[in-house]
């Protein structure tokens, strides 16, 4: 009789499993978690509805819970790709890469042509930086019949390669995939800014703020209204993504910009030390913080965090202006050339032009200082959903 009452909560653990992914399909979430704790307490061997849950809690943003419960699904069954593809995600977002690339890589040794683990190592190769790992594995994904997300990423990767064509196409063809999908459209966005096409992104941003798109199209929109003067608006939408992502680096980045837009110094220097907390590397972060001691007469402060992001043209040629501001002509020059080659940037070629030119005593208040915003595009990572 007990074999007989375990055999039966298995099985209606296993329904209410099966029901718990018809209801993710359906948006249903709050009834899938239900169903999802109900097959669990009464069949807690059962890898499936534990890995499930753990999806969920990662969708709500809750990864702690989310990598004990998929950590738990693969103790139970280590030969099934799920727990293992799963748990990848919550590492990938946790900002564990390394780990995420492992759990991914193990997921793929229990199932070679598993599209989601495909591409949820695409994403935690973006994540870290290597473009060309990421670009193979989104292709093979796409090869696969991935659901979308695949696609997006391969474009985002074509987008920051200028290859806008084929972006594009990606783009339009994750959408017709999933026409919910707020991403691609923020991403076609980001290409579309990319191009200067500065009305086709201003759509496309507010065509993902529609589909709930979080964080990312709220603040690329802010940026663009921040850049043609419409401070308020800007300033809304940066509010906005700020509450949805608060220690988001390009998010506060942006915010602290309008500020500096705004010549509120002081509030721009508050939120943008809270993007240096988020990432101390942030070059663009640093360049703004620049710009802010460059204002206050702090030259020195102001060369230190240009050199910290010596990797942007803005950043080159702001350290000329401060040179210039020096009396070092030759080095301001050296470092407005620089931005040009990095860049070619605008505000770098009029300054040049100024302190080569025949007239004396260019005043460094007149050279043109160069803001720096962070578009972001979005990644995209697709956990599996085990039946």
């Amino acid at each position: 009789m007990k074999g007989n009452h375990r055999s039966e909560n298995i099985e209606r653990a296993r329904e209410l499993n099966r029901l718990a992914c018809e209801q993710i399909s359906n948006g249903n979430l709050e009834e899938a978690q239900e169903n999802l704790i109900e097959a669990i307490h009464i069949a807690p061997s059962l890898a499936a509805p534990h890995t499930n849950l753990g999806v969920l809690h990662c969708w709500d943003g809750e990864l702690d819970e989310a990598i004990a419960l998929h950590l738990k699904a693969r103790h139970l069954d280590p030969n099934l790709s799920g727990p293992h593809t799963n748990l990848g995600v919550a590492y990938a977002w946790h900002g564990k890469l390394d780990e995420a690339i492992q759990s991914l890589e193990a997921a793929l040794q229990c199932n070679p042509n598993s599209a989601e683990a495909h591409t949820c190592l695409g994403f935690a190769y973006i994540c870290q930086g290597d473009l060309d790992a990421a670009m193979a594995s989104s292709k093979e994904a796409i090869r696969l019949g991935d659901g979308g997300e695949a696609q997006l990423n391969l474009g985002l990767i074509y987008t920051w390669q200028g290859r806008f064509d084929e972006a594009a196409e990606l783009y339009k063809a994750a959408i017709e995939t999933d026409p919910t999908l707020a991403e691609p459209h923020n991403n076609l966005g980001l290409m579309y800014l990319f191009q200067g096409e500065i009305e086709n992104a201003i759509n496309a941003f507010k065509t993902s703020i529609e589909l709930d798109g979080g964080e990312e199209p709220h603040t690329n929109l802010g940026l663009i209204y921040s850049w043609q003067g419409k401070l308020d608006e800007a300033m809304t939408l940066h509010k906005e993504a700020l509450d949805m992502a608060p220690d988001s680096t390009e998010v506060q980045i942006n915010f602290g910009l309008t500020y500096i837009y705004q010549d509120k110094l002081d509030e721009a220097e508050t939120v943008l030390e809270g993007a240096l907390r988020s990432d101390p590397n942030s070059t663009e972060a640093h360049t703004n913080i620049g710009i802010i001691h460059f204002r206050h007469g702090k030259l020195a402060d102001a060369t230190t965090s240009y050199k910290k992001a010596g990797g942007l043209a803005e950043a080159r040629n702001n350290l000329g202006i401060v040179y210039y501001q020096q009396g070092k002509q030759e080095a301001a020059i050296a470092e407005f050339k620089a931005a040009i080659d990095m860049e070619n940037l605008e505000e770098a070629r009029t300054n040049l032009s100024a302190v080569t030119s025949n007239v004396k005593d260019v005043d460094a208040a007149e050279l043109q200082v160069s803001p720096i915003g962070a578009p972001i595009g979005v990644p995209a990572a697709w956990c599996e959903i085990v039946d």
